[in-house]
């Protein structure tokens, strides 16, 4: 009887030892793994951007102090952008803990602003994020990320999208979506990285510039975002995607540049699309930011060199006047 007493009570904890152990080794009782912690290359642009562009909800407006504050996936993505790049894995944690908290919906739509009205994305937000989220997995060892970003742009691929090509947004409580492409809407490693098909990149392979891109590619025809003037952010943003898939520049286009560089020394914020004349003398920040990357990412570093130079002279000082959009961009840009 001793004996038998002796065996069940051995049977019994190996049992309870066998338990606790698949339990300890389910995946249901994991613990998320955690962010590699990393040391930022710099601190100051999160100190500025928490007391001048961070709100009490812990969310970046455009404008300090605004009266009617703008939440922005524009402005959480670029951020997010620039966190990466600084090697900031604490704050690009908490950028996502509000992104998954205040954009996300239940169905994995990124909302383009936060608010409780807002029931469309942008895919130019989608792609930036996801980006952001790609190259934050891997800076920081952090695989939940790179899952985040295949979630968000499947949902982007699935019903932003017509006959397999891109377009603007989907509005995912109307169950509409939008028979339009803003070419500066696209981002050729986001979409490469999802595995786009080839056809998804015919509008960027395809437009021409004389000397400025069509903006806009609508039923499979081209057109112009405004027929008399031109956005320069635009151009820029359109010239970096052409470039980033077809592997060189467009030529009428560049020659442009150049030709405003060589001739004014600067290049203005907006052109009449028939003149080619500057429609006022106001430069921006975002504009000599995009240009910079444009011509270090054609291999242009003495054009690279001089809209630097224009780019660290404009004023970003006044957050009260400088929409987070420029003063971010300027930064990124200057730690490339």
């Amino acid at each position: 009887m001793k004996r038998l007493i002796i065996i069940v009570t051995f049977i019994l904890l190996v049992s309870i030892g066998l338990y606790f152990l698949f339990q300890q080794d389910s995946p249901a009782k994991k613990q998320p793994t955690k962010t590699k912690e990393a040391t930022p290359t710099s601190t100051s642009v999160q100190k500025y951007v928490e007391q001048n562009y961070t709100a009490k909800n812990g969310l970046i407006i455009n404008y300090k102090n605004a009266s009617e504050p703008h939440y922005l996936a524009e402005s959480i993505g670029l951020y997010m952008e620039y966190l990466v790049g600084v090697n900031d894995s604490a704050n690009f944690q908490k950028q996502v803990d509000l992104l998954q908290k205040n954009f996300v919906t239940n169905d994995h739509f990124i909302k383009w602003e936060a608010t409780k009205s807002t029931t469309t994305n942008a895919i130019v937000d989608d792609f930036r994020i996801a980006e952001s989220l790609n190259d934050a997995s891997e800076k920081f060892e952090h695989p939940a990320y790179k899952k985040l970003a295949n979630t968000l742009l499947t949902n982007t691929q699935k019903y932003s999208s017509k006959k397999e090509l891109p377009v603007d947004f989907y509005d995912f409580v109307h169950q509409e979506t939008a028979n339009t492409l803003h070419l500066s809407y696209l981002n050729i490693p986001a979409m490469k990285k999802a595995n786009y098909p080839e056809k998804a990149y015919q509008p960027i392979q395809t437009v021409q510039a004389t000397p400025f891109f069509t903006e806009v590619f609508q039923n499979g025809q081209f057109q112009y975002a405004d027929p008399q003037e031109v956005n320069m952010i635009d151009q820029m943003l359109i010239a970096i995607a052409y470039y980033e898939k077809n592997g060189f520049i467009e030529p009428n286009f560049d020659k442009f540049l150049q030709a405003e560089l060589t001739s004014n020394g600067k290049i203005y914020a907006r052109y009449n699309r028939k003149t080619k004349k500057s429609t006022s003398e106001n430069e921006s920040t975002a504009v000599y930011a995009f240009l910079t990357q444009y011509f270090n990412k054609t291999n242009q570093p003495k054009n690279g060199k001089i809209t630097k130079g224009l780019l660290q002279k404009m004023d970003t000082s006044n957050p009260e006047t400088t929409h987070f959009f420029d003063y971010i961009n300027k930064e990124i840009t200057l730690k490339k």
